[in-house]
């Protein structure tokens, strides 16, 4: 479980990081930038505040199940919008 919750976690770490840096630092239409902006932030806040404790949990082999939660916490919330967004649509 251990090993299952690093790949997790250093994923999705990595790619929030990632979505988050290339968010606040887009080379997008000065109109929309702003929008970006934030939305690299609420990447980078997701992952100081879920996946990055869960990290260092498992890291250090400690309470892995609350470690497992907070890694799937931000996919389950990305799931739950989207299909909150789909039934709108409908």
């Amino acid at each position: 479980m251990r090993l299952a919750v690093l790949l997790l976690a250093g994923l999705q770490l990595a790619a929030l990081v990632i979505g988050g840096f290339r968010g606040l630092f887009s080379g997008s239409d000065p109109a929309t930038r702003g929008l970006d902006q934030v939305a690299g932030l609420a990447a980078l806040a997701v992952a100081a505040v879920t996946v990055g404790p869960a990290f260092a949990l498992a890291w250090w082999n400690r309470h892995l199940r609350p470690a497992l939660i907070l890694t799937l916490l931000p996919t389950l919330l990305v799931g739950a919008a989207i299909a909150l967004l789909a039934m709108k649509w409908r």
